[in-house]
Order: structure tokens, then sequence, then C-alpha cells
């Protein structure tokens, strides 16, 4: 008898944690359609606000259910956008933390075995995002070949990923390496030229990144013009699933073209 009650506690238990562990994860799923939604989103400042909170409840959820692939991608590339897009201007310092949070998400998912190039790509995103803002770091200047590594990977699994993701870092990289530590203003401008090609100039952060990264250090004050004023007079809802990277990429190319002359 007592092992009969033993029994039947035991499986009250077990129900209770896998009724508990789908409510969790039905959440989760919930909160990943807001994501999308978050994206879409064309008012910055409403969406600054609520992807803070967006994060932080995700972050609650993983307490709970700490290998949850979909909760540690959507951390990594909420941290990475959150950085880059509302913070890295304004607080180099305080975009490190946050890109540092988002490559420690992108580790326990590649740790749980997540190997699709989302994984790599957000993982190396933040890594990078990181490391760029940790150039008087060493070990953060040794690290940027593995980052490579990993962004290429992603690329040779899903070419074109993220409106051409993969082009835009390796772009990045390429441009803001030093000649003689492999740095190739060319081949920077060709992973540029094929990102925006990717979607076909619809995704605005691309042209943005390009006069950013490849225009400036190639000296190409025309081609730095000619990119951001394309950004700024696009019009509106050109790419709705993108509709804030699109609105943010518009302002920041206001804000950068009005440095030409500092610039160049």
């Amino acid at each position: 008898m007592k092992i009969s009650i033993v029994l039947l506690l035991a499986s009250i238990t077990l129900s209770g944690c896998s009724i508990k562990l789908t409510a969790l994860r039905a959440t989760a799923d919930i909160l990943d359609t807001g994501v999308t939604a978050l994206y879409e989103e064309t008012d910055a400042a409403y969406a600054r606000e609520s992807m803070a909170g967006h994060l932080k409840l995700m972050e609650a959820l993983l307490k709970n259910d700490p290998k949850n692939k979909k909760i540690l991608l959507n951390l990594a590339r909420g941290f990475g956008g959150y950085a880059f897009l509302f913070i890295e201007d304004e607080d180099p310092a305080r975009a490190r933390y946050f890109y540092r949070k988002g490559w420690d998400y992108g580790r326990r998912l590649l740790s749980a075995g997540a190997d699709d190039a989302p994984a790599l790509f957000w993982t190396a995103y933040c890594w990078g995002g990181w490391a760029s803002l940790s150039l008087d770091d060493p070990e953060a200047v040794a690290d940027l070949p593995k980052v490579e590594a990993l962004v290429k990977k992603a690329e040779e699994l899903r070419p074109g990923y993220f409106y051409g993701g993969p082009d835009l870092l390796l772009g990045a990289t390429y441009a803001s390496r030093p000649k003689m530590f492999g740095g190739d203003l060319k081949r920077s401008e060709g992973y540029f030229e094929n990102a925006v090609k990717n979607s076909s100039g619809k995704f605005l952060m691309a042209r943005f990144l390009y006069a950013k990264y490849q225009a400036v250090p190639a000296q190409d004050r025309e081609k730095f013009r000619s990119l951001l004023e394309s950004v700024i007079s696009a019009p509106d809802g050109l790419l709705p699933e993108q509709g804030l990277s699109n609105k943010i990429a518009k302002e920041k190319a206001k804000k950068l073209l009005k440095k030409i002359d500092e610039l160049f």
C-alpha cells in the first residue's frame, strides 16, 4: 500500500511538472510571435520600451526551461538587436553589456545542440558586436577570426539568411581590419553589394551599414552620400516585416549624413 501511495504521489508531481512545462512552452510560443510583431513596429520609442520588457520576460521563462532553444535564440537575437538599434550610438559601454548577454545566450544555444544558420548567425552577431566595442582587449581582438568562422558557416548553411546578414557582417569585418591583418575594402564592397541585392534594396539597414563601414574607410564621399540619401528617401512600408529596422535605419542615416564633412 505504501509503495502504491508513493507511486501515486510521484505520478501527480511529475504530471504537475509536465503541465507547468507545457504551459511555459506555450507562453514561449506566444512570445515568439511577439518578436515578429516587435520588428514590424514603426514607432521606435514604443518598440524600445516594449523590447526591454519582452526580453526580461523571456529571461524569466528561461529560468524554468533553461535549454529551450526557441527562447535562447530569441534572447540572442533580441539582445543583439536591442544593443544595435537603441543603445550603441548613445552608450557604447552599455551596448557592450547587452551584446555580451546575447552572446552568452547564443553560446548556451550552441551548447544545447543548435547548429543551424539562425543559431550560428545570432551568436556571431552578438559576439562580433561585443568584440567591436572591446578592441582595447587583446582577447576580444583574438576572437574575431572565430566570429568570422561562425558567420561563414551560417552563410554556407543558408545563403542570404536574414536579408544577407552574413554578408553584412563579413563586409564590416573586412572593412574594419587593417590591411596587414586581412582587411580588404574591395572584398568588403562585394559583400555589401550582395547584401543590398539580397532584399532588392528593401532592407534599408544594409545600405546604411554599407555607407558607415565601407564608404567611410574607402573615403568614397559620393557613395556615402548616395547610399544614405537613398535610405532617407525610401518609401515607408518597403519591407513591413522589418518596419522597425527600416525606421531606425532612416534615423541613423540622417544623423550620419550630417557628419559628412567630418568624415571626408
